[in-house]
């Protein structure tokens, strides 16, 4: 075999096997379109099942705090509108101070605080042995030893002022608010009296009887 025919040869099995590497590289295209084609995706690619798409946020609720209720306030009681401290039952819803006050809102201050404390303080005395029947004794004058028609209990002087009597100053009008239980057992508070005071020429002072134009 010559030079020539070898080269002959040659050329004819490189060409076969070209024509068999063609083929092959074709076969996808051959093979009716069934290989999927990667191209761009139209639209964005939907979130995976896995993922979770964020919460929207959420405002917490906040409960109004309730307003206290009007019917349930209770006001501070101010000094005229609150019970004696001593918790005297017959005491009432005004206090001892308020009585005192409105008292002297309605006499004269003319007596000298010092004489008036002790003049109210003796008529204080009189109108209780006026009123139980106890203590009548130091006032053997006045009461003429007879002894209380009716009998009060539990009775106590909650208020007093002295004024001058005719603007004399040796007699002095007591006025008094007290409280006590009647002899029916029916309970009073504020109940107003008055004990007229005169000073004898010792300078003792006692209850007189209180003229009848002055009752």
């Amino acid at each position: 075999m010559t030079g020539a025919e070898r080269s002959g040869i040659v050329m004819l099995a490189m060409a076969a096997v070209l024509s068999v590497v063609g083929v092959a590289l074709l076969w996808p295209d051959m093979s009716g379109g069934r290989a999927p084609v990667a191209r761009p995706p139209a639209t964005s690619p939907a979130p995976s099942p896995t993922t979770a798409p964020p919460s929207p946020a959420v405002t917490p609720t906040v409960e109004p705090e309730p307003s206290p209720s009007r019917t349930t306030e209770k006001p501070s009681p101010s000094p005229s509108a609150s019970a004696s401290r001593d918790g005297d039952d017959l005491a009432g819803t005004v206090s001892d101070a308020a009585l005192l006050h409105s008292l002297r809102l309605s006499r004269q201050a003319d007596i000298p605080p010092t004489l008036e404390e002790r003049l109210v303080a003796l008529g204080g005395k009189v109108l209780l042995a006026d009123l139980t029947g106890t203590g009548r004794k130091a006032f053997p004058d006045y009461f003429k030893g007879a002894s209380a028609t009716d009998r009060w209990r539990d009775c106590r002087i909650r208020a007093g002022v002295g004024e001058r009597y005719d603007n004399r100053s040796d007699a002095a009008l007591i006025h008094l608010v007290w409280a006590g239980t009647s002899p029916e057992g029916e309970r009073e508070d504020r109940r107003p009296a008055t004990v007229l005071l005169v000073r004898d020429v010792d300078g003792t002072w006692a209850p007189q009887p209180l003229p009848v134009e002055d009752e």
